[in-house]
């Protein structure tokens, strides 16, 4: 049995878990919410979670398979629906996960050089950096929920529908 406090471990955790409450909170936006967005200029419910599946779409090829294709950064043809966004979110993560499931410990302080960013930081940053990409978004889809009035999900773990320790 894996050691449950090993890093590649703890971080698989992270990946798992915080991906559950942001597929719980597309389950919660109503099909017809996913174009709203609260401002000019700013992405839409839908583009946010497609965002999320996209950047780790992104740093998952080329951090693990050095496949930088900028072709993974592309808008999407068209509107998606929560189907197609699930699926691409749950595809993006089954890849990481697999990945992660490969790699040995050793490499997770080498350093990596990502396209168009001017720092080297080792793989391990860059990893948590996916886990803090997703936290971020996943506040923002917060907020908008608020914004059309329903409240969201516990931020930190799936929990049943409406159960939230941190409102009273």
């Amino acid at each position: 049995m894996a050691d449950p406090t090993d890093e590649l471990n703890v971080l698989r955790e992270h990946l798992e878990r915080y991906r559950g409450v942001t597929l719980q909170t597309l389950a919660m936006v109503p099909e017809e919410k996913l174009a709203w967005y609260p401002a000019i200029a700013q992405f839409s419910f839908g583009q946010q979670f497609f965002h999320i599946a996209q950047v780790e779409e992104f740093y998952s090829h080329g951090l693990f398979d050095a496949d930088w294709d900028p072709a993974r950064l592309a808008e999407p043809a068209g509107r998606l629906g929560r189907e197609q966004l699930q699926q691409k979110l749950e595809a993006a993560r089954r890849f990481t996960l697999d990945r992660l499931a490969r790699l040995e410990a050793a490499r997770l302080d080498a350093a990596v050089t990502v396209p168009n960013v001017p720092v080297s930081w080792p793989l391990r940053s860059w990893l948590w950096y996916l886990v803090e990409h997703e936290i971020h978004h996943k506040a923002q889809l917060a907020v908008y929920l608020r914004q059309i009035g329903l409240t969201p999900p516990f931020f930190a773990f799936v929990l049943p529908p409406g159960v939230r320790p941190d409102l009273r």
